[in-house]
This record gives C-alpha cells, structure tokens and sequence, in this order.
C-alpha cells in the first residue's frame, strides 16, 4: 500500500469514524438500553472491520481517533448542552465505547495462509 493510498484511508477512516461517533453518542440514551447497546455493537464492528479489512495500523488509529474524538467532544461540550449525561447510562456510553473500540485495534490479526514461508 503505497503512502498516499494509506493517508487517504486513513482519512476516510477519521471521518466515518467521526460520524460513528456522533451518530451513535446522540443516539445512546434513547430506549435503554438497547441504543447503548446498538451503538457499541456499531463502533465495535466499525473498528475491527477496518483492523481486519485492511489491517493497517495507521487506518485502524484513524478510525479509532474518529469515534473517540467525536465521543468525547460530544461528551465535553461547554455551556448548558448536555449530549452525554453524567448518570449510569453517559458513564456506560463512555466507557464502553471507548473499550470497545480499543479493543477492536488491539484484536489480534488473523495468520494468512500467503505469508507463511514454508521450513525444510
């Protein structure tokens, strides 16, 4: 993967990670806790589909950065807005979402078969 393909995945992965995060942070509260749920479920395979598609580790911290920043941003806006509240349900969203989406990047990737160099 040459230098200009992997930015511009990494890129691309930076901005659906962001409108993950967004999504998903403004829709966490809803019907709990199946939204929370949904959401963790989302950002989980988000991240460890990118790991394991494309399996390159400047991608994968793309998306992860993407849902986090946008997560937390939404989770420390100034003023009386309030997105991520500080009850059981916000404190679930943030944690969990940010275990989940470490925990894809640290998913271990699979052997493949192609690179395997055979001993005599």
């Amino acid at each position: 993967m040459t230098q200009l393909i992997r930015g511009a995945a990494a890129l691309l992965a930076l901005l659906v990670g962001v409108v993950i995060g967004a999504v998903t942070t403004f829709a966490h509260a809803g019907t709990p806790p199946w939204l929370l749920l949904g959401g963790l479920a989302v950002v989980a395979l988000f991240v460890l589909g990118v790991r394991l598609a494309i399996g390159q580790p400047l991608v994968t911290a793309g998306a992860v950065l993407g849902v986090l920043g946008a997560v937390i941003a939404f989770a420390l806006l100034p003023g009386d807005i309030v997105i991520v509240s500080g009850d059981l349900l916000g404190t679930l969203w943030l944690l969990g979402a940010t275990a989940v989406a470490l925990g894809g990047a640290l998913w271990p990737l699979p052997r493949r078969q192609g690179n395997a160099q055979e001993s005599n």
